[in-house]
């Protein structure tokens, strides 16, 4: 057989490493971007279910390319802070209740939202909490814990809201149920906020807890009504029965003002990876029409005859039917001859 008849290599099993687990990091938001700067609501939705949350877009409603980013919701145990649609039913409890079923692991036995406050470790048991929960085709398989930052007011009245994943040792942090404070603090600066509250003089609201919790695995920051009511923010919640205090607005409105909401997501991948070889007395000829000339396929390079060369840019992954599976490109030509060997590694993630 011909150097130029020997098109295909078959991959042997110690050139291949299929399923190779990588976590990787990239932006939460839509288009790849790391930081919203501008937040936008958007009439039709918040007309018809303002009364429980607020959409939040990237873009402007005259831009057909904006996309929901993430959600801000009121829940109140009692219910009070929005109208009642029902008997014993109101959009503010719907949401407590909602979240609660979801965050709190035995909810059964703590129906209540707790937020670590001084430097004891039982945590506060708070009857209203605002939700920001992160559209899941932007978090995915979860938020990146300790890199987001959320700035909520403007000037003297800003707090920067980040998680104190770097300073937690705490062993029952598991990798699906993991929940961690939300303190005061920036990504740039980190924070010496310690998990539960273990040091008063370093948690980020001493008389009324932490800020919140934040559930990297669902995409969720709860949180706590009465530390962003309290000075620098001094957010206002309105706890009035049985009327509508659009308090979720209130949140949206500091969160515009706020003007930086940073995240990354994290997820794990599944990688193969398949090491072409290509052995010196392979692949030195090439299919390129300009490689041959005349009608009888005459060499166009006649120094070609007794020193073949090619240049490698694609690598073609077949199975045993000869079926085209996947396409590599080179970031530049490979120069190929008799003097010379190459390995090409291929990587293919899921």
């Amino acid at each position: 057989m011909s150097e130029i008849d020997n098109f295909f290599t078959i991959l042997q099993d110690n050139d291949k490493r299929t399923n190779v687990p990588t976590i990787i990091s990239s932006p939460v938001w839509s288009g790849g971007t790391a930081t919203l700067t501008a937040f936008y609501t958007g009439s039709t939705q918040s007309g018809s279910s303002g009364d429980y949350y607020y959409d939040i877009f990237d873009k402007a409603g005259t831009d057909s390319t904006r996309e929901v980013q993430f959600a801000v919701a009121y829940g109140h145990y009692d219910g009070s802070g929005s109208l009642s649609t029902s008997a014993g039913n109101n959009p503010s409890m719907a949401v407590y209740r909602q979240f609660r079923n979801i965050g709190i692991k035995n909810a059964s036995s703590t129906d209540k939202f707790a937020f670590p406050a001084g430097n004891t470790n039982s945590p506060t048991a708070h009857k209203d909490i605002y939700v920001l929960s992160i559209n899941r085709a932007r978090y995915r398989e979860k938020l990146d814990p300790g890199n987001w930052e959320l700035w909520l007011g403007s000037g003297a009245n800003r707090v920067k809201l980040i998680d104190d994943s770097g300073a937690t040792a705490d062993s029952s942090v598991k990798a699906s149920e993991r929940v961690f404070n939300v303190v005061s603090g920036s990504i740039a600066t980190g924070t010496a906020v310690i998990k539960s509250g273990q040091d008063a003089t370093t948690l980020a609201n001493d008389a009324t807890g932490t800020y919140g919790l934040v559930y990297p695995e669902l995409g969720l920051i709860v949180l706590n009504a009465t530390a962003l009511d309290a000075s620098p923010l001094s957010l206002a919640t309105a706890e009035t029965a049985n009327v509508n205090e659009n308090n979720a607005y209130k949140l949206v409105s500091k969160i515009s003002d706020g003007g930086k909401f940073q995240a990354r997501r994290e997820e794990q991948i599944k990688s193969s990876h398949y090491f072409c070889r290509v052995q010196s007395d392979k692949y030195n000829w090439s299919q390129n029409p300009t490689y041959f000339t005349g009608t009888n396929a005459e060499l166009t390079n006649t120094t070609f005859i007794q020193d073949p060369k090619s240049y490698i840019t694609t690598v073609g992954l077949y199975n045993e039917q000869n079926e085209l599976l996947a396409v590599a490109k080179l970031s530049q030509p490979l120069l190929k001859s008799r003097d010379r060997e190459a390995v090409i590694k291929v990587r293919l993630d899921f």
